[in-house]
C-alpha cells in the first residue's frame, strides 16, 4: 500500500523492468519499496526503488510517457481540461504499478509547466482528487539539486569523481 496523503493521443509508454521479481511484490524482508514520480514539461516518468542495507538503492522499474503539458503552459499560460484528465490517467496508471509492486512511500513532484501554469492549484487539486497522488511543485533549484543529491548518493564512485575534478552539468 501506498502511505502518502492517502499522454496525448499519441502517448508512448515506455517500461523498462530488471530484476527477477519485476511486476511482483517482493516477499517481506529487509526492503523497502519507494517510488519516484517526475511531472515534467514533455515526460511522466515513474521510477521504483528497492532500497535494503545489503543492496543499497536498486531500479527495478522506470516507465516513461510522453505528455507534452508544457505546450499548453508555455503557449496558453494554462494547462488544459483534456491535457489534464491525460495526466490523470497516466497518473492512475502509475498508482496502480506502484501498488502491484506494494510500494510504501513515493514523492511526487512537477517541474515548470505545472508551476508557471495559471491554474496551478485546480490542476493539482484535481489530480490528487482523480488519482490519490499528491504532486508538489518544485524549483529548478530544487530540481538542481536532487539531482545533484543522486549523483551523490554513489559515494564510491561519486568520490573518485571528485578526486579527478569533476564537473556536474545541469542541461535543462
Amino acid at each position: 500500500p501506498v502511505n502518502r496523503n492517502q499522454g496525448t493521443k499519441e502517448m508512448k509508454e515506455q517500461s523498462k523492468s530488471s530484476g527477477k521479481n519485476a511486476g511482483k511484490s517482493p516477499g517481506k524482508s529487509n526492503t523497502t519499496l519507494f517510488a519516484a514520480i517526475d511531472v515534467g514539461s514533455f515526460n511522466t516518468e515513474l521510477v521504483i526503488y528497492e532500497i535494503s542495507r545489503k543492496n543499497g538503492i536498486r531500479e527495478i522499474d522506470h516507465i516513461r510517457s510522453q505528455l507534452p503539458i508544457g505546450h499548453d503552459t508555455y503557449n496558453d499560460g494554462m494547462v488544459s481540461n483534456a491535457m489534464t484528465a491525460e495526466i490523470c490517467e497516466v497518473l492512475r496508471r502509475f498508482r496502480g504499478t506502484m501498488e502491484s509492486y506494494g510500494v510504501e512511500d513515493y514523492a511526487a513532484y512537477a517541474s515548470s509547466a505545472l508551476r508557471e501554469a495559471r491554474n496551478c492549484r485546480i490542476v493539482l487539486d484535481q489530480i490528487r482528487l482523480r488519482t490519490g497522488i499528491t504532486l508538489v511543485t518544485a524549483s529548478n533549484s530544487e530540481y538542481r539539486f536532487m539531482s545533484y543529491k543522486a549523483v551523490a548518493t554513489h559515494k564510491e564512485s561519486f568520490a573518485k569523481a571528485l578526486e579527478s575534478g569533476m564537473a556536474i552539468l545541469d542541461v535543462g
